[in-house]
């Protein structure tokens, strides 16, 4: 009788005891897990991502470069384009079959390729090409005073003739995605005439919209703030579109796209507004201080910018009537 209750008896109360314990202890284990992944997947996907710096002897300059190679930098620069252009790109992620990052225009594929942004048939071919974006465009004007020896003679070779010449070239396949325009015809079917302070100018129908945007801001502005009024009153003209290459170079300039605007002021002449109009007999032109330089009002690039501008005042390589759309480059500057 005894040996039935140890054998037959006892195990079978004590599984009756113990049966609630473990599966509180259950319970309160895969509630503890779950809360764990959950919080980890929320704050994978909340967390921006960051660019990857090597040493940046230019921090704070448009000669301040980041890793083109790192997965970090595909996401985030990915990002911006989707931020950017949110009704072009469909699409971004990384594709395992190929080991890189991608992101779709459309139907049309393209990978990170090291950072050109490249057809996915051309990807193999990615060290002829130069970094699609190779620049984190400034917070903050550089006052010239600051330079160091470095940066003074990291300028002077950047833009010299030689140098600008001997750089590798971008691979536009991805901009004809994105703007319809790998032929002069098939672009200038994008090309529209708008009015913007006052003046004509042709520009890609894309800008149409955030253009309209930055006019009534700075008519708004320009009701309380005299600079703005005076601003817009001494506008001589607004140039656009114009199919060209940059100078010294086989690449296409953002007014070739319909993509900038050059606000040429009234009397410019008093002042200095682009660095390669002097460089020829100035070769210290770098050094010219920000009060000789001319420059729209404060609350005109802030405006420009918050509709998706960067202006080329920012630039080592000033050039301060110039004003091109880059929402791309503005969304890295915020999240770098």
């Amino acid at each position: 009788m005894k040996q039935f209750f140890l054998y037959r008896v006892l195990p079978f109360v004590l599984a009756l005891f113990l049966l609630p314990l473990g599966l509180a202890a259950f319970q309160f284990l895969s509630h503890t897990s779950h809360a764990k992944s959950h919080a980890t997947s929320h704050a994978t996907s909340q967390e921006p991502q960051k660019l990857t710096h090597p040493e940046a002897p230019f921090k704070g300059t448009d000669l301040e470069v980041f890793d083109m190679e790192a997965a970090t930098t595909a996401e985030i620069v990915f990002k911006a384009f989707k931020a950017g252009y949110p009704e072009k790109i469909s699409e971004y992620g990384y594709d395992a079959a190929v080991q890189d990052w991608f992101i779709m225009v459309g139907e049309k594929k393209f990978l990170w390729a090291k950072g050109r942004i490249l057809l996915e048939d051309e990807a193999s071919q990615a060290e002829q090409w130069r970094h699609y974006i190779d620049y984190l465009y400034p917070t903050e004007l550089v006052p010239p005073e600051s330079f160091s020896t470095e940066l003074i003679a990291e300028i002077k070779r950047t833009s010299d003739s030689d140098y600008r010449t001997s750089q590798k070239t971008y691979n536009l396949e991805f901009y004809h995605a994105l703007y319809d325009g790998k032929t002069r015809s098939q672009l200038e079917q994008h090309i529209v005439s708008l009015r913007f302070l006052g003046k004509k100018v042709n520009l890609h129908e894309d800008l149409a919209a955030p253009l309209a945007a930055v006019e009534k801001e700075i008519q708004a502005a320009a009701t309380n703030n005299q600079e703005v009024q005076d601003f817009v009153n001494k506008i001589s003209s607004v140039e656009g579109y114009n199919w060209r290459e940059i100078r010294d170079r086989q690449d296409r300039s953002f007014h070739s796209w319909g993509l900038a605007v050059d606000i040429l002021p009234k009397g410019w002449q008093q002042k200095n507004i682009y660095w390669s109009w002097i460089s020829e007999w100035n070769h210290n032109w770098m050094l010219i201080p920000l009060d000789r330089r001319w420059m729209p009002p404060q609350p005109v690039v802030d405006i420009f910018e918050k509709h998706g501008f960067v202006w080329g005042g920012k630039w080592l390589q000033w050039d301060n009537i110039h004003f091109e759309y880059r929402p791309e480059l503005l969304y890295l500057q915020e999240h770098h």
